[in-house]
């Protein structure tokens, strides 16, 4: 089915929140909002008479044959509230089997006003305050979300073996991991770190973006999706991982460093995990969002939702093998130069004898200044100016493989040669098999080449990216 207009789901939650409480209630305003393509996310805001507006968010899923992951959902969020994480009031839920006003499942909750775009809270003066509290109010709320009742929300999936669980979860993707992954599941498999004291609930995505955000500091902890059972140190891992840092130069989501946090933690929590798990759980993260890049570029290519920024999402597994080569200390952050920013020189594009002027790499270009220009920009929605600047990316992709890519495949195809490999893919499967020694200087040298040269071409800006 498609997804229900806003308006008449706002009208059905209204009349059921006016019969539960004894009054009426209409609706100010109704708007679908941006999301994935299985759920869909609505803003409303009711009105009781005249009254204040009271805005209030619904989550559906509108296409589940089940109760859509939102039972479990529900279920978790009443929890974390009675062990004082700040989340969303409740104000409804329907699933199959209880109140299902909508015919599909749902979650209505209140409005929690801040902000949730990660650049935003990192850079505006805003958000001053927020960033000096954001280490240390990280550390309680995670440490409050540990000693959930578990009791309370039967059925959660557990992690188990998280290597094992990376390879269940991705199988398509873990089969096909590049190689600089491969080196870094190796090591996590040959290095485990020490258990924690007990398993607990984990909420999974507990990161910038996740997070609303005020002038004093954190106000909500939002999408519980990938709730679960398994090791604590897991979301504090998630948490440091560069990824969710979005260029900022300390290890706590670009606002911190570990120590703030593993003794806010403490405080809260009553034991203090070690910095080496943090960074076993770290480089763990860095794997298992190297592997979503990966699923999120399939969604584009397999048809399931055609999409520009997927499609590019699939290419930053580059920076993923980067930074998993930085933890294990064989590369270091160095600036580097963008080969669109040299001369193009002879053999930049092979046809261009055949093909004249302008050349393939000069017609990209003149494509990502248009993409880019204010006659563009300038009257299109937010979402749509996004996506232009994510085409624009994927254009200056295109235009260093022109430049590079055949002069980086020689050299690649020579360096694997030498290794009796035949291809990437073998490359990677020899050393998961343990037919290449990882840790072989010849081996490893190959491998760091060629994340080098996928990276260059990705996002020659991220060399120089700070990675305490």
């Amino acid at each position: 089915m498609g997804v229900p207009e806003a308006d008449g789901v706002a009208a059905t939650i209204a009349s059921r929140l006016a019969g539960r409480r004894g009054t009426s209630l209409s609706v100010e305003s109704a708007r679908l909002l941006p999301a994935g393509a299985s759920r869909a996310t609505y803003a409303a805001a009711l009105v009781e008479g005249s009254g204040p507006a009271e805005p209030i968010i619904i989550r559906a899923v509108p296409a589940a044959t089940d109760d859509g992951g939102l039972r479990a959902e529900a279920q978790v969020l009443r929890a974390a509230a009675d062990a004082g994480v700040p989340v969303p009031e409740m104000l409804d839920a329907g699933f199959d089997d209880e109140g299902n006003v909508l015919g599909f499942p749902y979650l209505a909750m209140t409005f929690i006003d801040g902000e949730s775009i990660p650049r935003r809270i990192l850079r505006n003066d805003v958000h001053a305050a927020a960033r000096a509290r954001f280490v240390a109010q990280c550390g309680e709320i995670l440490a409050r979300i540990h000693r959930i009742d578990v009791s309370q929300t039967p059925g959660l999936g557990e992690l188990g073996d998280p290597i094992a669980g990376l390879r269940e979860l991705f199988p398509r993707e873990f089969d096909a991991m590049p190689a600089g992954l491969v080196l870094a599941t190796r090591w996590l498999a040959d290095n485990p770190p020490e258990p924690s004291p007990r398993q607990c609930l984990v909420h999974g995505d507990f990161r910038l973006g996740n997070l609303l955000v005020d002038a004093e500091g954190i106000v909500a902890v939002l999408d519980w999706e990938l709730v679960h059972l398994g090791d604590p140190i897991e979301d504090l891992g998630w948490l440091c991982a560069k990824a969710w840092r979005f260029g900022g130069s300390t290890p706590v989501a670009g606002m911190g460093g570990r120590d703030e946090l593993l003794d806010a933690y403490a405080r809260e929590a009553g034991w203090r995990p070690t910095e080496q798990a943090l960074r076993w759980w770290e480089l763990y993260a860095t794997v298992k969002w190297g592997l979503i890049c990966a699923v999120q570029a399939a969604r584009h290519l397999d048809g399931v939702e055609r999409s520009v920024e997927l499609a590019a999402i699939g290419r930053r597994s580059a920076e993923q093998e980067f930074d998993a080569l930085l933890d294990l200390g064989l590369v270091t952050p160095a600036a580097v130069s963008d080969p669109l920013t040299e001369a193009t020189g002879a053999g930049a594009d092979a046809n261009e004898d055949l093909y004249g002027s302008p050349s393939s790499v000069e017609l990209l270009e003149a494509l990502a200044e248009f993409l880019r220009s204010d006659a563009v920009q300038a009257d299109l929605s937010p979402q749509v100016r996004f996506h232009t600047r994510v085409a624009g990316n994927v254009v200056d992709v295109v235009r260093r493989q022109i430049l590079v890519g055949a002069a980086h495949a020689e050299a690649s195809a020579q360096r694997l040669s030498a290794l009796g490999i035949a291809d990437h893919r073998a490359l990677g499967e020899a050393l998961r098999s343990g037919a290449l020694d990882g840790t072989d200087e010849e081996v490893r040298d190959a491998v760091v080449a060629d994340v080098r040269a996928r990276l260059l071409v990705a996002n020659p800006k991220y060399f120089a990216v700070p990675h305490p």
